[in-house]
C-alpha cells in the first residue's frame, strides 16, 4: 500500500469513529421529539447538621414558657439501655412482673448497683417495672400534659417557591411529663419529659394544587439537663399519584446525649423529574425553643424517565 492508499484510509477510519460516536450521543442525549435533554443523577440523602452557640437557660426553654418548674438537675440517673443491648434481662423483668410488651414499645432500661427500672410504652400511658431484689413493683405512669404550641403559616398565602414548586410548613409542638419512681430508700421520683414534636410540609403545583404532604414525628424522651434519652421517628406521606416515592429514610442520631434529631428524606420522582426532599428535627436536653431543626430541598432532571434510579 502506498502513501496515498494509506492516508485515504486513515480519512475513512476517521470518518467512521466520529460517526459512530455522534450515534451514541444521539442515542442517549437526544429526545425522540429532537430537543436536548439535560439530565444528570441525583443523590438519594442531603447530609443536614445542626449546631447552636447559644448557652441554654431554663428561661429559653418551653418549659419555661408552659409553666413547669425548673427540674433538680442535681437528680442523676444511669444512661438508658435499649431492648437490644439488654434483651435477656427485659424479658426476665417482664416475665417476673406479668406484663408482655412488644420490642418496639420498649422505651429503655435504667440499671443501679441494686435495682433496675424498666419502661415500655402502653396504650396512651407508660407502665415501670421496678425490679428490687427479689420485689417487682408494677407502676401505670399517666403522662401529665405540659403544655403544647403551634408554629405555621397560612398555605394558601405565605407559599415559598423553591424551584418549579411551593412549598409551606406548620409546626407543632406537645411535652407531657412522667414521673419515675426510683428506687429505695425513700420515695423519690424523677421527672421524665416526652417532647413530640411534628411538622407538616406540603408542596404545591404552581396553580396551587397540592403535589405532596410530607409529616414527621419525633417522639424524644429527655431526662432534662442531662440526656436525650430515648427517640422514635415516624412519618405518614401523601403524593399526587403521579409521583413516585423513592427511597424514604428515616435516620435516628444522638440517643444518650445531650442532642438528639431526626433526619427524614423523601425521594419523589414522576417521568424525568426529581424532587430530594428531607426535614430534620432536633431537641436537647434542655428542651429549648430554638431546637427547631431545619428543611432543605433539591430538584433535578434526571437521565432516568421510568424508574428513581437517578
Amino acid at each position: 500500500m502506498n502513501l496515498t492508499d494509506r492516508r485515504t484510509w486513515e480519512k475513512i477510519l476517521v470518518a467512521v469513529c466520529c460517526a459512530i460516536i455522534i450515534s451514541w450521543i444521539a442515542l442517549f442525549v437526544i429526545s425522540p421529539g429532537h430537543r436536548i435533554v439535560v439530565g444528570t443523577c441525583g443523590p438519594d440523602t442531603m447530609p443536614m447538621y445542626y449546631s447552636v452557640d447559644i448557652q441554654p437557660e431554663f428561661a429559653s426553654g418551653f418549659l419555661y414558657e408552659f409553666g413547669e418548674r425548673e427540674p433538680d438537675k442535681d437528680l442523676t440517673l444511669p444512661p438508658m439501655k435499649r431492648y437490644a443491648e439488654k434483651q435477656q434481662i427485659i424479658d426476665t423483668l417482664m416475665d417476673r412482673a406479668g406484663i408482655t410488651a412488644a420490642p418496639d414499645s420498649v422505651i429503655g432500661l435504667y440499671e443501679f448497683p441494686d435495682a433496675r427500672i424498666l419502661l415500655a410504652s402502653r396504650d396512651t400511658g407508660m407502665v415501670e417495672v421496678l425490679g428490687t431484689g427479689d420485689r417487682i413493683q408494677t407502676h401505670n405512669l399517666t403522662p401529665v400534659p405540659v403544655g403544647s404550641r403551634r408554629y405555621g403559616i397560612n398555605e394558601t398565602v405565605n407559599q415559598v417557591q423553591r424551584g418549579a414548586y411551593n412549598f409551606t410548613s406548620d409546626y407543632f409542638v406537645a411535652i407531657d411529663r412522667v414521673d419515675l419512681v426510683l428506687p429505695p430508700p425513700g420515695n423519690a421520683t424523677a421527672p421524665l419529659y416526652i417532647v413530640n414534636k411534628t411538622d407538616i410540609d406540603r408542596v404545591f403545583y404552581p396553580d396551587g394544587r397540592p403535589l405532596v404532604s410530607i409529616t414527621t414525628r419525633g417522639t424524644f424522651y429527655v431526662l432534662y439537663g442531662e440526656r436525650v434519652e430515648r427517640i422514635i421517628g415516624t412519618s405518614a406521606i401523601t403524593p399526587d399519584p403521579a409521583w413516585k416515592q423513592c427511597s424514604p429514610r428515616m435516620d435516628v442520631s444522638g440517643e444518650g446525649s445531650r442532642l438528639g434529631d431526626i433526619q427524614h428524606t423523601v425521594k419523589l420522582a414522576r417521568s424525568s423529574e426529581r424532587i430530594l426532599w428531607s426535614r430534620l428535627i432536633v431537641t436537647s436536653a434542655d428542651i429549648q425553643q430554638y431546637d427547631t431543626g431545619e428543611e432543605s430541598t433539591s430538584q433535578w432532571t434526571s437521565t432516568d424517565n421510568t424508574g428513581c434510579s437517578c
